[in-house]
């Protein structure tokens, strides 16, 4: 089969001590040895869900390599949950090779994110499936279906890796009656959060409520800017969660701040330029309570993997599969 053939080929350059490459010709980064176990949810040809835990054998940003009791298509997705260290993951398997009694996949992270709801004025689970609070078991289940197909990166036109995992990992704890239980507590004490006072509606109406929305966008991508770097930009779905305003409320405020130069429009999502930074922090020092608040956050929604994942940051658990 093709795929063992192309997971030999890597595995003896790694044993003549070449530095191995991947499929499309880029070199892989250093492996950091682990042992943990990990959750991986996907769902087979025919639409079926599975769902295994699995010891994860090594780790670089990139991407994982996990054993499995079964084998999984090249190019197929799956979802990665680190339980130990809070830690979600959409992969695509890049090889599936049968070692012995067991197959070792090769995941190559599409997206990543937390699975602990550190940031105040991140979106929470009902919000980003868009469902009340009391909504019915087989409720979210269709909801989720619906949002999970139009944002799986597999949808060429609505596609959004990132968005994607943060919709299954709220899916992931709202299908789960005693997941949700507990996160419905967590919730309700998270309510006097600054967060609240900035998603009232007073916030966005009267004479200045479309100068606070366009302000509030701002604050949010100088957040967003400046905790994470390397992944600055917010989508259209993060700033309607955020917000708490529709598309159609948001439509002319991006616009306006994209024509001014503070803010850039990428293929999915929005970014600060140079200019909205210095934009920003010109309005900060006008000591604006609200606006300070909004552009406080620090918590990234990227973590370094191979950090969270190496041996020696947890307990290491104890290996094979569960």
């Amino acid at each position: 089969m093709s795929t063992t053939n192309t997971a030999t080929s890597d595995a003896s350059r790694q044993d003549s001590g070449q530095t191995p490459v991947t499929a499309n010709g880029h070199r892989q980064d250093e492996r950091n040895p682990t042992d943990c176990v990990v959750e991986l949810t996907w769902k087979s040809e025919h639409g079926e869900k599975f769902f295994e835990h699995c010891r994860a054998l090594d780790i670089t940003e990139n991407g994982v390599a996990v054993e499995c009791p079964e084998a999984l298509p090249v190019l197929s997705s799956v979802i990665v949950w680190a339980p130990a260290f809070q830690v979600a993951a959409l992969a695509q398997v890049r090889h599936c090779t049968w070692r012995g009694s067991i197959y070792v996949l090769g995941l190559r992270f599409l997206a990543r994110t937390t699975t602990v709801q550190s940031d105040p004025y991140a979106a929470d689970h009902y919000e980003l499936l868009r469902l009340s609070p009391g909504a019915e078991p087989e409720v979210i289940e269709r909801v989720y279906r619906k949002l999970a197909k139009r944002f799986h990166p597999d949808n060429p036109e609505t596609g959004d890796a990132e968005t994607f995992l943060r919709i299954a990992e709220a899916y992931r704890v709202l299908s789960d009656p005693s997941k949700r239980m507990a996160y419905d507590a967590e919730r309700i004490g998270a309510r006097s959060s600054p967060r609240f006072q900035f998603r009232s509606a007073e916030f966005f109406s009267g004479v200045l409520g479309e100068q606070n929305r366009r302000l509030a966008i701002l604050c949010l991508l100088y957040r967003k800017r400046t905790s994470n770097y390397e992944f600055p930009g917010l989508s259209l779905f993060d700033l309607e969660q955020l917000t708490g305003c529709t598309q159609g409320e948001l439509g002319f405020s991006i616009w306006y701040n994209c024509e001014k130069g503070l803010a850039r429009a990428g293929d999915s999502d929005y970014c600060l330029t140079a200019e909205g930074v210095d934009f920003v922090e010109k309005k900060l020092a006008e000591d604006r309570g609200e606006l300070l608040a909004i552009a406080a956050g620090s918590s990234p929604a990227n973590p370094s993997i191979a950090q969270l994942f190496a041996l020696g940051d947890r307990p290491a658990q104890r290996s094979g599969t569960a």
